[in-house]
């Protein structure tokens, strides 16, 4: 074959290899199908100070194990009616693999900024939630810093305001590396995207469920992880 032939099909022959690779990678990655049941607690405590926290069981395996529990409270100063400051922190028991009797602890420090807005007369309301977050886990002695941005949405059902579909996106990015783990690296770390539909029993409590998809970025030789999440909200208000 002439050296015109081989300069011709060399992108070619580029494109199939970096689809085989991504293909090879893709095969490896793992997949489970979890319950996550966040139970969320807000408290108006003055006309500008916030109150949170948030208790967060996660059943993994397939649904048959307890694999993480986590307890997230905060403080808040309402910049505005639709902004908000935050900084919290998070305790999080984690096992070490999804049916393992073994947990590990990571404490977490975080700062957070939240701006909430409703439209057509407060039928449709959308939020979007920053946080920085400083994790400190289990055998790292670096804190592990990350970024995490959330799009929320929420349209009321016309004629059945009780109801409601939501909708959010959300995308993790580490923001330095961990030279004690080769999976805290720099980058993209994890999306997950949401649909699920809520109802509201009163202006003081919502309950909302539904399917969140999460996917893990992970360094090689590890492969991704896809987790399919059915979650439900419980959402206090006071």
């Amino acid at each position: 074959m002439s050296a015109k032939n081989l300069t011709r099909l060399s992108p070619i022959a580029l494109l199939l290899a970096l689809t085989a690779s991504a293909n090879t990678h893709a095969a490896s990655a793992t997949s489970d199908f979890q319950s996550w049941v966040p139970i969320n607690i807000n408290a108006k405590l003055t006309q500008q100070l916030r109150g949170f926290l948030e208790f967060q069981p996660r059943v993994g395996n397939d649904s048959s194990h307890l694999t993480s529990m986590m307890v997230r409270p905060a403080i808040g100063w309402a910049l505005s009616p639709q902004a908000t400051l935050w900084a919290g922190y998070l305790m999080s028991a984690d096992s070490v693999s999804p049916s393992s009797d073994k947990y590990l602890i990571e404490n977490r420090a975080w700062q957070g900024f939240s701006w909430k807005e409703s439209a057509n007369n407060k039928q449709f309301i959308w939020e979007m939630r920053n946080r920085l977050e400083e994790r400190f886990l289990a055998r790292n002695a670096d804190p592990s810093f990350r970024w995490r941005t959330r799009f929320r949405i929420e349209q009321l059902i016309p004629n059945y305001s009780s109801w409601s579909v939501i909708a959010s996106e959300e995308i993790f990015v580490n923001l330095n590396d961990n030279e004690n783990n080769a999976q805290l690296k720099a980058g993209a770390q994890q999306n997950r995207t949401y649909l699920g539909i809520g109802y509201r029993f009163a202006p003081e409590f919502q309950i909302e469920t539904g399917f969140l998809y999460q996917h893990v970025w992970k360094k090689e030789p590890a492969g991704d992880q896809n987790n399919n999440v059915w979650m439900t909200n419980l959402n206090i208000n006071f």
